[in-house]
């Protein structure tokens, strides 16, 4: 069980890539609408936040937010396949209730294109249509990125039972360049790795300094990971940032090269240079 645990937590780490790339990186915003007679479907104000693997440029992610009375809520995350050669972007939905597919075409700073459901046959339930924000260079700045790398201990929990299907563990990390210093957290797994499909949510709190700002932070996790295909996302969680990490938001991107540990934060802060 230890060793299932441990190459989960790995795989699902090496799947969540994101980083920064060419014309389709950036954010997206516009219109899902409900297509057909489907009371429980509601049209939304969206936007996406594109980012291209950067060792395969065909691989792109879409981090889905909402707008809910002026506030963004986050959706979930979408892997799509991007052929350069058509300008589309391909994908499937994979739900408790429905599979579907996601196609889109890409037209200069206009993403468009439908949701499709099988019930049984195919059809569309949604079309969307976003456009490229272009921000004034001074807004631009706003945003920043932390690089670096970092070294992870995991240790799994006995917790005496003999549901083999859950887990529990605890993790220390040592972290490097700039966001330096330690952390330590709590995570809760489920699912057979086995079969491929699996999994986990914790919580870290990180204390060090941020580009030399000091202070603590809290990060949330959310992996799961379906017949081998992993999706990762990490957040800040929303003013858990303390002394100068005060009003701290931001998304967390790891990959994993070569048995070494790698991340990318892309984070907000206040009144920072």
């Amino acid at each position: 069980m230890i060793q299932i645990l441990l190459c989960f937590c790995l795989a699902v780490l090496a799947a969540g890539r994101s980083q920064q790339s060419s014309s389709l990186t950036g954010d997206w915003t516009g219109d899902s609408i409900c297509v057909g007679n489907n009371p429980s479907c509601h049209d939304e104000k969206v936007v996406y936040h594109v980012s291209v693997d950067p060792a395969d440029s065909t691989r792109v992610k879409i981090a889905a937010d909402k707008i809910v009375n002026g506030a963004s809520e986050w959706m979930g995350d979408v892997n799509l396949k991007y052929d350069p050669d058509k300008q589309t972007l391909t994908g499937d939905l994979q739900g408790s209730r429905y599979h579907g597919v996601w196609e889109f075409s890409v037209k200069g700073n206009v993403i468009e294109g439908t949701l499709s459901v099988f019930a049984p046959e195919k059809t569309i339930g949604r079309r969307i249509r976003v456009e490229k924000s272009v921000l004034p260079q001074k807004d631009a700045m706003i945003t920043q990125h932390a690089n670096g790398t970092f070294e992870v201990k995991l240790t799994p929990q006995d917790d005496k039972s003999d549901d083999k299907s859950v887990g529990r563990m605890t993790f220390e990390k040592q972290w490097h360049g700039d966001l330096e210093g330690t952390s330590k957290g709590q995570m809760l797994t489920g699912g057979d790795v086995t079969k491929g499909s699996a999994g986990y949510v914790a919580i870290e709190k990180v204390t060090g300094t941020l580009k030399g700002r000091k202070g603590t932070l809290i990060f949330q996790h959310s992996a799961t990971m379906t017949r081998g295909e992993g999706q990762l996302t990490i957040m800040v969680v929303p003013d858990s940032g303390t002394e100068q990490l005060q009003g701290l938001t931001g998304k967390l991107t790891i990959k994993i090269e070569n048995g070494k540990h790698f991340y990318d934060f892309e984070y907000f802060l206040p009144n920072a240079p």
